[in-house]
């Protein structure tokens, strides 16, 4: 009705059906009944912006009730995929681990086959807040969808992540206790090879590659040992309690079994201190052999001089000669003992 009065020829035509009604009325009631329609053509004139400004509300507002609609099953979508990704899961063998995981996977399908519509509706939803008369709930409706879809997208992600770890965790679990039984086997083996090497030059080469096959195989186990602890606290995210108890006993014997690690990095720690031991066994000897030389020449050279050396000289040298050998008397008495020791007569290795 405002906006038929906004029309000229809509005023036009009340004016001269007014006229016609008031042809046979006095002129003191024609202009009043005029004055009346001026003022009731003012009126709905200046109804017009407001008609107008409550048009573009009722327009916006079923805009935004409608946008809320629409939102309402893909955020029903949404908190289920929520529901799924966070529930409580209690695999007890990897079978149900590759159910749950292909379940996963398919709600993970399901979110992308989504992705598009959901963008669509977010940009929609952004498009509407620009407007400052928006209604309050619109925000909370757009937050949801955004929040929603980053929720849902992140915690399915997140629980396939878990699942995927956890059936490695299993297969892990199940093949590092064969391979980690394998590698004890292998240290039990190299501990009964390490033995005792009475050439010097061939005692240093295998005491090198005994540390050698030491550092690999301490390194071996450890990490593997490892692995075992990690795959069996992925295991435990999921499992119920009754099983991580079974788990855990089964860890045990593993780690005790670490002490063969131990015993045979003693037996090489042992073996190097007797090559050591041999070593400077060795060069005593060398240098006992050197002295011996130089001590014949000496004394060779006081007999040979007699001629030439002055009774004194000759005494003198005689008596240091003398306490060189006693202290090189000691230090062979100690050699002996040390030969003893290390060098077991009628053998040429021995086990530690």
């Amino acid at each position: 009705m405002c906006k038929d009065l906004e029309r000229a020829e809509v005023k036009k035509w009340l004016a001269q059906i007014l006229e016609i009604l008031m042809s046979e009325r006095a002129k003191d009631q024609k202009r009043d009944e005029m004055e009346k329609l001026d003022i009731l053509i003012k009126k709905h004139e200046d109804l017009i912006p407001t008609v107008m400004k409550t048009q573009v509300m009722v327009d916006l507002y079923w805009k935004c009730y409608a946008y809320g609609d629409e939102l309402k099953p893909h955020i029903e979508f949404l908190d289920g995929i929520m529901i799924s990704s966070t529930r409580d899961i209690a695999p007890s063998c990897v079978e149900n681990v590759d159910e749950l995981i292909e379940r996963q996977e398919k709600s993970l399908v399901q979110l992308e086959t989504k992705r598009a519509v959901v963008r669509d509706l977010i940009e929609k939803g952004k498009v509407l807040l620009q407007n400052q008369d928006k209604p309050r709930f619109l925000d909370s409706h757009v937050q949801r969808i955004v929040q929603g879809w980053d929720d849902a997208k992140e915690k399915a992600q997140d629980r396939l992540t878990l699942l995927t770890n956890t059936k490695n965790a299993w297969e892990g679990y199940a093949e590092g206790n064969l391979k980690i039984a394998v590698e004890f086997e292998k240290c039990e083996e190299e501990t009964k090879k390490v033995k005792k090497r009475f050439n010097l030059e061939a005692a240093f080469e295998d005491l090198s590659r005994r540390e050698d096959i030491l550092s690999s195989t301490k390194k071996t186990i450890q990490e593997m040992f490892d692995q075992l602890k990690a795959d069996y606290t992925t295991m435990c995210l999921t499992l119920p309690e009754d099983k991580k108890a079974q788990l855990k006993k089964e860890l045990v014997p593993v780690e005790e079994k670490l002490s063969l690690v131990a015993i045979f990095e003693d037996k090489v720690s042992k073996i190097r201190e007797f090559c050591k031991a041999l070593q400077s066994f060795d060069s005593s000897l060398k240098s006992v052999d050197s002295w011996m030389s130089g001590a014949t020449r000496e004394l060779e050279d006081i007999k040979s001089c007699i001629d030439k050396l002055t009774p004194e000289d000759r005494v003198s040298r005689t008596l240091d000669l003398q306490e060189d050998i006693s202290v090189k008397v000691q230090i062979l008495e100690k050699l002996v003992t040390d030969e003893q020791q290390l060098l077991p007569q009628g053998k040429t290795q021995l086990s530690v």
